[in-house]
């Protein structure tokens, strides 16, 4: 973890790539806005958790609140393994 200009941001594991920390609240609608949003597809959660790594993001209880969104809707369950 490393604090720049009083934001706190985690380090990517053998990269140096830094992702933003966010609330689990923020973390939600960033997870809602992969899933609903432009970009948005059905699929497992580990793909959304990516999508949201990608964006550069990190929140502790990222893999609960992807497996979430999976589990209600019916497309992501029919896409999905």
């Amino acid at each position: 973890y490393v604090l720049v200009d009083d934001k706190l941001y985690k380090q990517g594991a053998g990269f140096d790539i830094l992702m933003k920390c966010v609330t689990a609240e923020e973390g939600k609608e960033i997870l809602q806005e992969t899933h609903e949003g432009t970009s948005g597809n059905h699929a497992a959660s580990r793909t959304l958790i990516g999508k949201g790594f990608r964006s550069e993001f990190y929140w502790s209880s990222v893999l609960s609140d992807a497996e979430a969104p999976v589990r209600w809707c019916q497309g992501c369950q029919y896409f999905a393994k």
